[in-house]
């Protein structure tokens, strides 16, 4: 009996499987009537195409402006689309190593101008060179910088093939803005330097090499004979100036607005409070500065930052070299009894000793004379640093800041970043940064409501409150 059974589902099965075989085969059979009719014959195109205006083209060129790749692509599709994209391409060439023979053979198709000029040479507004290494050498640097000098707005140097043989094409840049020198290995002599950077009337934004021989290596005669460009907004100083530079053999040009000293192995710290004291607070119309990597400064050397600067709205330092005293009103109190106060009265302030650092000129109103306070203080972004060092998570807390604001300091106060480092961001320290956020957003509230003249305002459940936008505490990377 099981026998039978056994040759029935077998019988089944197979009828099933015989069935359902035959099913996809059909299904897989392709029309033969389909198959054997002849393919339809492709229809020419015999419409001109459409025109589109060159402002729309410029319009969707603009879209892939940091796209490099496409705007190569769209220029090859027409005479059009040429002229639409390739002021785009070469305008911010993205260089590294696969490209950049191909950049100079368009740029400078031969050695001598006069033979063969190039009209993409005009094209080009940034020059960017950071990663260009082995490729390149010096004279071709100075032979792109001569090409590209009509339009030039932004030049990066690379880090070994910018020489002494690049100033002069260098100096004839009469449209740039931005300088970069910061990874410059072998720095051209200084005084060469500043011959070449007093040139360059609209220059903004200047980072010096950090090989740059401010110290030892320079004479005093000539680093005080040195002139800084006329429109000079952002400075960048890092690497080798020490002592000669901070105490004020260099003077700083009055147009700063933001100043950054890092990577400063010879600074110590006293030098760089001198320096605060009497170059950078002379600076009436900076406003941001930044302080890093310095491995000289002591653990509370920048302690009395805030006093120093009143003028600043923008501050970056490393927690490496303050306390919580950078936000105490009561510690500052000490820096009345110090001779080289800068912000004492005037019967205090100035000593008729013609060799002291003191100038009766730096003082323009009775105002400047007072003593400030954090009270007053104008600084509206905070952002706090590491240096990767171990030990400082704790030594700058969220309450520090709040206490501040609790005791009606730093009133204008309405952005903190911190690095990851200090881990603000921790299950022990997060609840302390949200009540430090919301304590930004009253002080904000607050003067919201005194430049409007109202002690209070209504406002519906979920309205937005103009007074909260960009106010809060931010995580960083560094």
């Amino acid at each position: 009996m099981a026998l039978d059974q056994q040759s029935n589902w077998d019988a089944d099965m197979a009828d099933n499987l015989r069935q359902v075989t035959s099913k996809h085969k059909q299904k897989r059979q392709p029309n033969i009537a389909t198959s054997s009719a002849p393919p339809t014959p492709f229809k020419p195109w015999t419409k001109p195409p459409m025109y589109l205006p060159d402002e729309i083209l410029l319009q969707i060129a603009s879209y892939l402006r940091n796209q490099q790749a496409s705007l190569a692509s769209c220029a090859v599709l027409s005479q059009q689309w040429y002229s639409a994209t390739v002021p785009l391409l070469y305008a911010h060439p993205n260089l590294h190593g696969p490209n950049f023979a191909p950049f100079v053979a368009a740029i400078c198709p031969s050695i001598n101008l006069h033979v063969r000029p190039s009209r993409l040479a005009k094209l080009v507004k940034t020059l960017d060179m950071r990663r260009m290494v082995h490729e390149v050498s010096r004279t071709s640097t100075a032979r792109l910088l001569g090409r590209t000098k009509e339009n030039l707005e932004a030049f990066v140097a690379p880090q070994a093939s910018f020489g002494l043989n690049c100033l002069p094409a260098l100096s004839k840049c009469q449209h740039l803005q931005a300088l970069d020198l910061s990874l410059v290995s072998e720095s051209p002599p200084l005084t060469e330097l500043f011959r070449t950077l007093e040139r360059l009337g609209e220059l903004r934004i200047l980072r010096l090499p950090r090989s740059a021989g401010f110290g030892v290596h320079s004479k005093r005669a000539e680093t005080a004979a040195l002139v800084w460009p006329p429109k000079l907004e952002d400075l960048s100083l890092s690497g080798g100036i020490d002592a000669h530079f901070l105490h004020g053999v260099v003077a700083f040009p009055q147009t700063l607005k933001a100043l950054t000293i890092e990577h400063c192995p010879l600074a110590k710290g006293f030098a760089v409070v001198h320096l605060l004291k009497t170059a950078v607070r002379k600076l009436r119309k900076l406003e941001k500065l930044k302080i890093a990597h310095m491995p000289r400064l002591s653990s509370r050397a920048l302690d009395d930052i805030l006093f120093l600067l009143p003028q600043i709205t923008d501050l970056s330092v490393s927690v490496d070299y303050i306390t919580p005293a950078l936000f105490d009103e009561g510690h500052y109190s000490h820096l009345a009894k110090e001779p080289y106060n800068t912000f004492a009265h005037l019967a205090q302030a100035f000593d008729p000793n013609p060799g002291s650092l003191l100038d009766p000129e730096d003082f323009t109103d009775e105002a400047e004379m007072e003593t400030p306070s954090l009270k007053t203080h104008a600084l509206r972004t905070l952002t706090l640093t590491s240096s990767g060092n171990t030990g400082l998570e704790d030594k700058i807390s969220p309450i520090d800041i709040l206490i501040a604001l609790d005791e009606g300091s730093l009133p204008n106060l309405r952005v903190v970043r911190a690095a990851k480092a200090l881990h603000w961001h921790s299950n022990a320290t997060s609840a302390d940064a949200e009540a430090l956020a919301d304590g930004l957003k009253e002080a904000a509230k607050r003067t919201y409501l005194r430049e409007l003249g109202k002690d209070e305002i209504k406002m519906s459940e979920g309205e937005h409150q103009p007074w909260e936008e960009g106010v809060g505490v931010w995580v960083i990377e560094g």
